[in-house]
């Protein structure tokens, strides 16, 4: 393979109210992953369901090496190198992404998933709790208030090192292998924003519906987001 191919992208969906990760190829070809990929995958093809173990990943890669054959005229093509490494210009630092570089320059997660789109851009970021450490965070300029709850329930290498106790994390925005757990964004409100202790000019301006834009808008498409029907 070689590096002028594009890199393998697929935009998985998640549906946050029925905690359902999944990604469709074709009419004839469909994936869903369990806890984020880490207890492994249904593949749906031609009609038949099968199984593929999460980890360890060998039986993952070697999907995506028969992805890449039979489907990298749409999805892009797996090109792993442990060696890999690029710059990131938001970070400021070297970044190793053996999965590949988005069309964005950015790093893939063995999901082959943008790194935006697991930073959380389909949303803006309106700040995080100084009581609970929650995260909270918009779709549409304030109108609809979301929150991710702040907890170890995680399986970063940092959990086995006592220095670490009294660190917690934000629920990702989609299930992966360090968060194989996470729920996604969960509905909430102006009320429980001032409660939480959240900034009353950050509130009343969320209340006024002009909180600013999602940085990435079009991830949005990405994600069945939870309603007061489905909460």
């Amino acid at each position: 393979m070689t590096e002028s191919r594009p890199h393998m992208v697929l935009n998985w969906h998640f549906d946050i109210p029925n905690q359902k990760l999944s990604v469709k190829i074709t009419d004839d070809l469909s994936y869903e992953a369990i806890n984020g990929g880490f207890d492994g995958f249904y593949k749906t093809y031609l009609g038949e369901t099968t199984f593929i173990v999460g980890d360890p990943q060998d039986q993952w890669f070697a999907e995506k090496e028969w992805l890449s054959e039979h489907f990298g005229h749409i999805v892009g093509y797996f090109q792993l190198d442990w060696d890999r490494v690029i710059w990131n210009e938001n970070d400021q630092r070297e970044e190793r992404c053996p999965m590949g570089v988005g069309p964005d320059g950015l790093y893939l997660d063995h999901m082959q998933r943008r790194q935006l789109l697991l930073n959380g851009k389909d949303q803006s970021l309106i700040g995080i709790s100084p009581i609970s450490d929650t995260l909270y965070s918009t779709i549409d300029n304030g109108k609809t208030i979301f929150k991710r709850v702040a907890h170890r329930n995680v399986r970063y290498p940092e959990l086995r090192d006592s220095a670490w106790d009294h660190i917690k994390w934000h629920d990702h925005s989609q299930p992966c292998r360090q968060q194989p757990w996470s729920e996604g964004v969960k509905l909430s409100s102006y009320a429980e924003m001032r409660k939480d202790g959240m900034p009353e000019e950050n509130v009343a301006a969320c209340e006024k519906h002009s909180w600013a834009d999602s940085p990435n808008p079009e991830f949005q498409q990405y994600y069945t987001y939870p309603t007061e029907d489905n909460t």
